[in-house]
């Protein structure tokens, strides 16, 4: 590899799982590690940011559907530049390019200054997006853009999504309101419905007022709706099948409750053809074939360019204060991600934006 590589690198470590978050953000390790070199078919990307989402926390709790194994570095997704290759005409013209990358699903993550990728895990940002912005350009972009497609190509009238003051929430009301799809959304505080109506979001409901459940009920009956995207789980599966017409199916993105999903009604299942799905970005991108794939990447950095898209930073962070800075997300996760910086923080724009 180039000389100007160094042969160590500092990375969060992760030893062992524990299912409290705090306790398992708590346990991260700042650790010496060598820097890895590629072999076929990879490249090596130095890290220039990385953010936390909450599959990154899961897989910290052990409650991912994916698994590795420990120690390990965390972190699903990032950005930074590709500084080595090994091998592939591919590879070789990624080399100096500035990249998002993700999906390590067998390795280790972005939580640290290097980290190896294949070269069919880079997307080049180009000159549109800064490194900040390409390091949130997967996760949340790309999950929201999933969920929308299943709403449009299943052809439904207007939709539901609850957790609706997220990142991919507020993405979705931005990919929704561009389409026509009439969509409504659940919040749980009432400064989390101002936030949304501030954004354009027509019909949103407050799950901590008493006449929720009626509301909801209502809305899906007079909007028609016929999907529902659940970020949560637990209880509030079971709370959209309900609300919904027959037909209707709810697909499960996350477990931010941490709870399995429960009170789905059998007869409703039985008799009124409701059905309750999973939905792994993963496996979406697989399906969907390269090419496609391709366009999408495209299309999403256009609307992030275009401030469309938009993630909201509420930190950022060195390897160093990383620990601390994830425990205050815990608290405040609608506040913004935390951006982790293995080189060094940045400032952030007045705005909250990424740079």
């Amino acid at each position: 590899m180039d000389a100007r590589i160094p042969t160590t690198m500092k990375a969060l470590v992760l030893e062992r799982h524990d299912p409290d978050a705090a306790r398992a953000v708590r346990s991260l390790e700042l650790d010496e590690r060598p820097v890895p070199q590629p072999g076929r078919g990879q490249v090596l990307v130095r890290v220039e940011a990385a953010p936390c989402n909450p599959s990154d926390l899961l897989f910290l709790q052990g409650l991912y559907g994916v698994e590795k194994t420990l120690p390990t570095v965390p972190g699903w997704e990032g950005a930074g530049t590709v500084v080595a290759s090994g091998g592939g005409m591919l590879g070789r013209w990624l080399v100096g390019k500035t990249v998002a990358c993700g999906g390590q699903e067998d390795r280790d993550g972005t939580w640290s200054q290097y980290a190896l990728f294949p070269v069919s895990s880079c997307a080049p940002l180009g000159r549109e997006l800064t490194v900040a912005q390409g390091a949130t350009m997967l996760v949340n972009p790309l999950t929201a853009m999933g969920l929308h497609a299943l709403a449009r190509g299943g052809g439904h009238r207007a939709a539901v999504q609850n957790a609706a003051a997220s990142q991919v929430g507020r993405m979705l009301v931005r990919l929704a309101a561009e389409a026509g799809l009439p969509l409504v959304n659940i919040v749980r505080r009432a400064e989390q419905a101002e936030l949304l109506r501030s954004l354009g979001a027509e019909h949103v409901l407050d799950s901590s007022e008493p006449s929720f459940h009626d509301q909801l009920t209502r809305a899906c009956r007079d909007m028609d709706v016929t999907i529902a995207f659940d970020a949560i789980g637990g209880e509030a599966t079971g709370l959209l099948v309900d609300a919904m017409r027959p037909r209707a199916h709810v697909v499960v993105y996350g477990a931010l409750s941490e709870q399995p999903c429960s009170g789905i009604d059998p007869i409703a299942v039985i008799f009124r053809d409701k059905r309750v799905q999973g939905f792994y970005l993963g496996a979406w991108l697989q399906k969907v074939g390269f090419l496609r794939r391709l366009r999408i990447l495209s299309q999403v950095r256009r609307l992030i360019a275009s401030g469309h898209l938009e993630t909201v930073v509420q930190r950022q962070v060195g390897l160093e204060s990383a620990v601390e800075a994830l425990l205050e997300y815990l608290d405040r996760p609608t506040d913004g991600k935390i951006l982790i910086r293995p080189h060094g923080p940045r400032p952030l724009a007045a705005h909250g934006s990424p740079e």
